[in-house]
């Protein structure tokens, strides 16, 4: 057996208790966002934090899920990693937050952010630290998602698209698994769409308000669908390095933003739509969480099963993106 390899031993998922309806946003803006919403990106409802609800507060619940499925506590655990563009504070890091109050003592902690492709990013980099500490047992790894607390609300692209959820997975050093990955990223795309206002570029001030740049902001408009573009060649290039056709994929998640656009990927690739899936009909976009939220559901679902071979792809803007092939 190698050492340093690794395998998802549980999973959870949590999202908050408020959902939104189509027909909500429809009514709000006085205007029928069906033909967009549901036609095009595939949603149908979505949920929102509270406004006195935070990240945290899903990513506890999720956390103590995937820990009872693995069979193990807080202090088994040799790292908490967050997978997010959207934490709790821009400092502390959110995965510090949430060892404390877990109570995982012996969990060292790192928050990591690729827009989007966070979680797909992270699952190799906790691979990668699997592979430099043996002695490393058991990682929590959370894709979270918060972005309805930046959104516009009166902005009706973003304000109906996003969601907001979190998912966990607790991650084995077993020597199994993890078998290739592939990512690509392109940052001239860097000020096309994001949370600009903050850093320290457009640090909190009356000029950053004013201008909105706190907010979510589609600053400049794609001419192509990334999406669209990129991912085929992606996950070829990744089936590449396991050496297997695409053909021998079992289970293929996207980055669920898009439906139409996942289809047309699935029909370019030759894949058929029974070996994918998809929850943004009743999640929404839920960002760095939603690829292991859509693992979560198909494995409930009965889509997966030991041994699978699964492609996990994922985009974020910026652009960044990923794809990474695995065994259940």
């Amino acid at each position: 057996m190698e050492a340093g390899m690794s395998h998802i031993a549980g999973m959870g998922v949590k999202v908050p208790d408020r959902v939104l309806t189509n027909e909500y946003f429809s009514e709000y803006f006085n205007e029928d966002l069906s033909g967009f919403l549901e036609g095009i990106v595939g949603q149908k409802e979505r949920h929102w934090l509270a406004d006195d609800e935070s990240v945290v507060d899903l990513c506890l619940p999720a956390a103590q899920e995937a820990m009872a499925e693995a069979g193990i506590t807080a202090k088994d655990l040799s790292m908490v990693v967050v997978a997010s563009d959207t934490h709790e504070y821009i400092s502390p890091p959110t995965s510090l937050v949430v060892q404390g109050k877990l109570g995982a003592i012996n969990a060292m902690v790192f928050d990591l952010s690729a827009s989007c492709a966070s979680f797909v990013t992270a699952l190799v980099t906790v691979d990668s630290w699997f592979r430099s500490h043996p002695d490393f047992k058991y990682a929590l790894l959370i894709g979270e998602y918060g972005m309805t607390k930046y959104v516009d609300k009166d902005d009706k692209y973003t304000a109906s698209l996003f969601a907001d959820g979190a998912a966990a997975v607790v991650i084995e050093n077993t020597g199994e698994s993890l078998i290739a990955s592939k990512f690509i990223a392109d940052g001239t795309y860097h000020d096309y769409l994001g949370v600009f206002g903050g850093g320290t570029r457009y640090p909190i001030n009356d000029d950053t308000l004013a201008k909105g740049l706190h907010k979510l902001r589609i600053l400049k408009k794609y001419d192509e669908n990334p999406n669209l573009v990129a991912w085929p060649g992606l996950v070829k290039s990744l089936m590449e390095k396991v050496g297997e056709p695409l053909g021998a994929i079992d289970l293929i998640l996207f980055t669920q933003i898009n439906l139409s656009v996942i289809k047309k990927v699935l029909e370019i690739l030759g894949i058929p739509e029974s070996r994918s899936h998809w929850i943004m009909d009743r999640y929404g976009y839920t960002g760095s969480a939603c690829i292991p939220m859509a693992l979560y559901d198909a494995r409930k679902q009965g889509k997966v099963k030991p041994d699978d071979l699964v492609v996990l792809v994922a985009s974020g803007a910026g652009q960044a993106m990923g794809a990474v092939a695995l065994r259940l």
